[in-house]
Parts: C-alpha cells; structure tokens; sequence
C-alpha cells in the first residue's frame, strides 16, 4: 500500500471543520464573556450565532472567493464582498435578535433591528471569520498546487532522464551483436563469454539501473564488463590501458553516468580509427569525489556526420549530469588533430 504523503492537516477534510468551528465557539465565547461577565449567557448566544457564522463564511470562501481566484474579476468581487459584508452583518445580528432566549441579547432592548449602524458594526466585529477561512483555504489551494507542480516536474525528469539512459543501449547492443555474429561464425570459444558478458549487462540496464543510485562498485563492474567485450571485439589491434585507484564499496552513484564516456571512446575513437588506435581510461575514487579521464585516438579524417552524432551522446549525458548532479559536477572536454579526452568530476554523497 502507498504511504499517503499529503500532510496531516489537508486529509480529514470534516474533522478539521469542525475543530475549527468549535475554536471558534470557545474563542468569542471567552471574549464577550470576559468582558460581559456572564458565560452562561454568552455561552448560548454563541451557539445560536454560530450557524449564521458558518453559513456567512462557507458562502464567502466557496461563492465569493473563487470569482478572485479562478475568473479573475476583481471589480465584480470587490462589489460581492461588499453586499456579502452587509448581508453578513444583517443574518449574525438576525440570529441574536429573533432567537435569543435572554431578555436583553447585548443591548438589543428598545432598539430597532434594522439598524445600519449596528448591522455593519456586529460585521465588522466577527468579519474576520471569513478572513481567516479565506487565509486558510487560499494557503491550501496554494500548497496542493505547488505540490501538483512539483510532482509533474519530478515526472518530466524523471522521464528525461529514463530516455537520456536509454539512448545509450541501442548503439551497445547492435555492436555486441555484430561482434556476437561474427564470432559464431568463426566458431570461436569467446561467443560463449559474450553471450554471458551480455547477458549479465542488459541484466544491469534494463532491470537493475533503475533506481536513482547504485553502489559505485557495482557500476565500475559494468563499466569493465564493457570494456571486456570491447577488448574481444578489437583483439590485440587496440591499445587499451584501464586503471582505477581508490576505495569504491562507500560509495554510491547515479546508474550508467560513466559507461556513455566510455563508449564514446569506441564508438567515434577506436572504431573509426583504422591505424593505431588506443584507449586510456582511468578512475580515480577519493572520500569525496570521483573524478574519470577518458582519452581515445581519432581519425585522421574525420567523418562530418559522426562528429555530430558525437556532440548529440555528449550533449545528453551532459544534460543528465546537470539533472542528477547540478552544482555537484564539472566536466570538460579537450580535443586535437590526434587525441580526444573528457575529465569527469563528480562529488560523492
């Protein structure tokens, strides 16, 4: 079952309805009846006004109120809040003057009802009902729309970030494949070690990365498994040096952050580099932050269309850094006529 994450004073809708309505009993009661000395009296007269409260104050908040809010006429609800400040006025002083029991209900006696002055001076004493009731109603409009905002955007992100990830397993899988192919063809014992190397990392990206953080440890394993099945691709025509120095089991990471600089040095370095290619990649884990070199050869000619689909890879793990790690991360690309490297650094929880 889902834990209800809405506060404690938006659920129990009634309950908190009538808590308000007995503070507000209790509270006029105990300053009329101070000041009168009579809290037995005052004590009736309370409950017999509170229905007209009610009434005046739902009538404001639920018929007047929404004209501000929602349509924005703010003429029209000035002149609304006007008439309802009479008419407030006239049914509190109603129920005092036709329903009390007492003799003489706080000066009624020998006075006329419909008496403008007492009418708007009994509003102006208790208007402040439907001020609070307001404060409170519009606070919660308020809270529950900020709290609707901030579950969209927490949904687009987290749905930017599902498809910024996922673009990195396509162009993965159609290599491995090919080299899969090629290696049954050849009838060759590492088919088999692919196939396990492979399975045990789609394992990882379909099933297991989708979490907001994985232990480090477990996607430096990854990122050699990666590496394993490149080195099978490429044999002994690849110069490849993979270093990492420092303690992993402390820390945790954001899932498959690394593995896009370390594809990008096959996919656009060694692959399209035809004669001498090589790739230098070193991790380097410290108590607070973790920092990633990764350099690769390029081609002497370069092909125009692949250095866009390059800037297209970075861009979006770039992107993604500034969405899981913002202010929490620097990273800088330097490139040559002969190397292309990346220097990733990323400040550890």
């Amino acid at each position: 079952m889902t834990k209800n994450q809405t506060p404690i004073f938006f659920r129990y809708r009634f309950l908190w309805h009538v808590l308000f309505w007995i503070v507000v009993l209790v509270v006029f009661w105990l300053i009329y009846a101070s000041i009168r000395g009579e809290y037995y009296e005052e004590f009736i007269v309370n409950i017999i006004q509170l229905p007209a409260k009610m009434i005046g104050t739902y009538t404001f908040i639920y018929l007047v109120l929404p004209i501000a809010i929602k349509r924005k006429e703010y003429f029209v609800f000035g002149f609304l809040v006007l008439i309802h400040f009479v008419l407030y006025g006239i049914i509190v002083r109603a129920s005092i003057y036709y329903i009390n029991p007492f003799p003489n209900p706080r000066g009624f006696k020998g006075t006329e009802f419909f008496d403008l002055t007492r009418i708007l001076t009994k509003a102006a004493s208790d208007y402040v009902l439907p001020g609070i009731a307001s404060a409170i109603y519009i606070f919660k409009r308020w809270y529950l729309e900020e709290q609707k905002n901030k579950k969209m955007a927490e949904e687009k992100i987290a749905a930017e970030l599902n498809f910024l990830k996922a673009q990195i397993h396509p162009h993965f899988l159609f290599n491995t494949l090919n080299n899969l192919y090629t290696l049954i063809l050849m009838q060759s014992e590492k088919a088999q070690d692919v196939v396990l190397k492979l399975s045990e990392l789609l394992d990882y990206m379909i099933y297991k990365s989708n979490v907001e953080f994985v232990p480090l440890v477990n996607e430096l394993e990854i990122v050699e498994g990666y590496i394993e099945l490149e080195k099978m691709r490429y044999s002994k025509r690849l110069k490849l040096v993979y270093n990492v120095t420092g303690d992993a089991d402390k820390h945790e990471i954001a899932p498959l952050i690394l593995l896009p600089f370390i594809e990008n040095c096959f996919k656009h370095g060694a692959s399209k580099d035809r004669i001498n290619p090589h790739v230098n990649i070193e991790i380097s884990i410290k108590p607070e932050f973790l920092t990633l070199k990764a350099v690769n050869s390029i081609p002497k000619i370069k092909d125009q269309e692949e250095d866009e689909n390059q800037g297209i890879g970075l861009s979006n793990v770039k992107r993604r850094l500034d969405l899981i790690y913002p202010d929490k991360h620097e990273l800088e690309f330097k490139s040559d006529d002969k190397l292309f490297e990346v220097l990733l650094k990323i400040y550890l929880e």
